[in-house]
């Protein structure tokens, strides 16, 4: 196993750990986000979230639902499938 600068361990075989793909998941909307100028705020209201809810999926403080996910996916205008695909290669 190699470990991340933060401590955790990536697998090199299999699906990322859970925490591991709750923060990857988080930097990924954070960056296309951000790649849009968008704000937490902005993004929230095209999801239909909460903005502060936005910003704990963005810390990698919860793990959305596979609905809330698909809601990121809409918003941000890119096919859940290639969302949660960036989250897999994302480091």
């Amino acid at each position: 196993m190699a470990t991340l600068e933060d401590g955790a361990l990536l697998a090199r075989e299999g699906p990322p750990a859970p925490a591991l793909a709750i923060g990857r998941f988080g930097a990924v909307v954070r960056r296309l986000r951000e790649g849009r100028g968008w704000s937490q705020e902005r993004l929230a209201g095209r999801a239909e979230l909460n903005r502060s809810y936005m910003g704990e999926i963005e810390r990698g403080v919860v793990m959305p639902s596979l609905a809330t996910a698909a809601k990121l996916a809409a918003a941000l205008e890119v096919p859940l499938w290639q969302l949660l695909q960036r989250c897999e290669h994302a480091t």
